[in-house]
This record gives structure tokens, C-alpha cells and sequence, in this order.
């Protein structure tokens, strides 16, 4: 992030929680350049940033001022609605679609008064990930680790497959505390301590299993994306591509996969994941029996 974007967020906060008003001026170029010691160009850079966002405008002999919203329906303009909002056009469209400017249009207000509700892109793409992440429904203990562990991650998978995004969304080496993460976490970590792991490896258990599932989810999106475009299922995609890997997988040099191209592979991510949550709970039952 660029420092005239930094002071631009720090600006846009003041506005999104009403310490600079409708009709309050904003610190001028000259003003920021001071505060912040940055040169005139980021100073100017700054302004322009929030104009574009239509959170202020330049009135004759008074600078740069903030605008009052307008428009919009009143039942949809809470924070909760914003955020439903911007996950049914990522549901529809992929997260990539969601901007500021894009929810706007959804919504009918300007794009100013978006950020009366989410302060910021990032802050409004953790609250879509924190709410969908609220649809996975994390078992209570049955006694049963493997049950247990195995009915968290299909409601993960489950939670995915309705939310394509999600899967891109998710940080496994740098993950944001999201509240509505905790029970999951809390539900697959009590299963694999019932399974008799110690704390370290159980979390590490946990993490891989997690990203097992994410893997597999990353390629939901992807995929939809590409039927749309192509019209064409991955089945029908691949039999246009047989005779070229033909080519390229002399049975002399390739057996193996010329094997699996005679006998066919029906591409399915649910039997991939299936398939492989099977071994790695097989694995873990291997080392705790």
C-alpha cells in the first residue's frame, strides 16, 4: 500500500466513524503535506483517492469537504447488509468482482456511503470470509473422534462449494483471528486430543487437514469460471484435449499414465476430497492405534 493510500484510509476511518461530519472540511494539501511530511503530489494523491470514492467533494472557497449520503434502502444499508450484499455478488460473480464501486451499484448509493458500513476493501473482505465461515457447522463431541472430525470438514467442504471464493480467500500461513472461526477450530482440535495427540501435534493435524480441504476448494472457482467462459464441462474440456497428451505420453516412456488415459478419469473434487480425508484420517488412526 502506497503512503498517499495509508493517509487516505486514516482519512476515510475519520469519516466512517463520523469524526469528520457531512459538511466538515477536510485537511487540506498543504495540511497533509505538513502532518504527514509527504510531498505535494502524495498530498494531492490523497484528495484524489477520496473523491474517487465519492466521500468528498471541492466546494469554491472552502476546500475539500465531506459529502452526506444519500439513497439506498434503508432495510438493506446496515453493516450486515452491506456485507450479505457483497457476498452474494462474490457467490455470483468471484471475490475478485467485489469492489467498493461494484457494491455501490448493487446497493444504488454512492460509493462513499459504502464506507460508512466497511471502512475499507479489506476490512469488508474479512467480514465476508467471517460470515460465511459462520455457516460451518462444527459437531459437539460424540465420543467418536473420527466421526467427529470427518463431520467438521464435509461442513466445510459444504460451506465452500456454496461460497466458490472462499477457499482463495483463507490464509493458512498468516490467518486473521475471525470470531466465527473459533468453534471449528475449537471442535477439530478437541477431536484429534480425543484421539489421543499431544497439543503440538494435534494442531499440526489440524492445519494439515485444513489445508487439505482448502486445496481441494481452490479449485471450485477456478472451474466454474472456466465452464462459463468455455461452455464446457472438465469432462468434455478434457476429451478435446486426449489426442494432444496421447502425443505427449508415449506408452514406452509413460505406462502409468497412459494407463489411466485407456481406463478414463472422471474429474470429481467431492471424490477427490473424499478420497483424500480418508487416508489422512487413516493415517492418524495408524499412528495413535
Amino acid at each position: 500500500m502506497s503512503r498517499a493510500e495509508q493517509i487516505a484510509d486514516e482519512l476515510r476511518m475519520r469519516i466512517v466513524t463520523g469524526r469528520l461530519r457531512p459538511g466538515d472540511a477536510v485537511p487540506s494539501t498543504r495540511a497533509i503535506m505538513r502532518d504527514h511530511n509527504v510531498a505535494m503530489a502524495t498530498a494531492s494523491r490523497v484528495l484524489s483517492l477520496l473523491q474517487a470514492d465519492g466521500l468528498i467533494e471541492s466546494v469554491p472557497g472552502r476546500g475539500s469537504v465531506v459529502l452526506a449520503p444519500d439513497g439506498g434502502d434503508p432495510a438493506v444499508l446496515t453493516a450486515d447488509g452491506v456485507v450479505s450484499a457483497a457476498v452474494a455478488i462474490a457467490d455470483a460473480e468471484s471475490l475478485a468482482a467485489v469492489s467498493m464501486r461494484r457494491l455501490a451499484s448493487a446497493l444504488e448509493i454512492p460509493t462513499m456511503a459504502v464506507y460508512r458500513y466497511v471502512p475499507s476493501r479489506e476490512q469488508l473482505e474479512f467480514a465476508m470470509v467471517d460470515r460465511v465461515l459462520g455457516e460451518v457447522r462444527a459437531p459437539n463431541a460424540s465420543g467418536q473422534w473420527r466421526a467427529d472430525l470427518e463431520a467438521a470438514a464435509t461442513s466445510m467442504w459444504a460451506t465452500m462449494v456454496r461460497h466458490p471464493w472462499l477457499a482463495g480467500a483463507l490464509s493458512m500461513t498468516r490467518p486473521a483471528a475471525m470470531p466465527q472461526a473459533m468453534p471449528l477450530a475449537e471442535s477439530m482440535l478437541s477431536a484429534l486430543h480425543a484421539a489421543g495427540l499431544d497439543p503440538v501435534q494435534a494442531f499440526t493435524d489440524y492445519l494439515g487437514l485444513l489445508n487439505l480441504i482448502r486445496a481441494v476448494g481452490l479449485t471450485l472457482e477456478p472451474e466454474l469460471a472456466d465452464a462459463a467462459e468455455t461452455g464446457m464441462s472438465n469432462d468434455e474440456w478434457m476429451d478435446t484435449q486426449v489426442a494432444e497428451l496421447r502425443r505427449l505420453t508415449p506408452p514406452d516412456r509413460f505406462p502409468n499414465m497412459r494407463r489411466i488415459m485407456e481406463v478414463g478419469y472422471p474429474y470429481d473434487p467431492e471424490v477427490l476430497l473424499t478420497s483424500a480425508l480418508r487416508r489422512f484420517l487413516d493415517g492418524i488412526e495408524s499412528s495413535v492405534s
